[in-house]
């Protein structure tokens, strides 16, 4: 099988069944987090407050293996240049 079919069918399924990581952050998040009020979700029980890290404004953060890539857009919302790395 052709990987990049195989990778979509799985993350179709995903889609299916409801996996926290197939889901994007909405447009409240992000106005959120531009106002200072975020938090991201590592793991799918419990989010990371936004105070456990440091004034992101103007910052480099690289987010690795980020699953399904919520918390790029919401760091980018805070100021930060992201740059997001994950591989199949």
């Amino acid at each position: 099988m052709e990987i990049l079919n195989h990778n979509r069918e799985a993350w179709n399924k995903h889609v299916e069944e409801g996996n926290i990581w197939t889901k994007p952050v909405n447009s409240q998040q992000i106005e959120a987090a531009k106002n200072v009020k975020w938090s991201v979700v590592l793991t799918p029980t419990k989010p990371v407050p936004s105070d456990w890290f440091p004034k992101l404004d103007g910052k480099k953060v690289l987010c690795l293996a980020s699953g399904g890539g919520q918390q790029g857009p919401v760091l980018a919302a805070t100021g930060a240049e992201v740059t997001v790395l994950d591989t199949a």
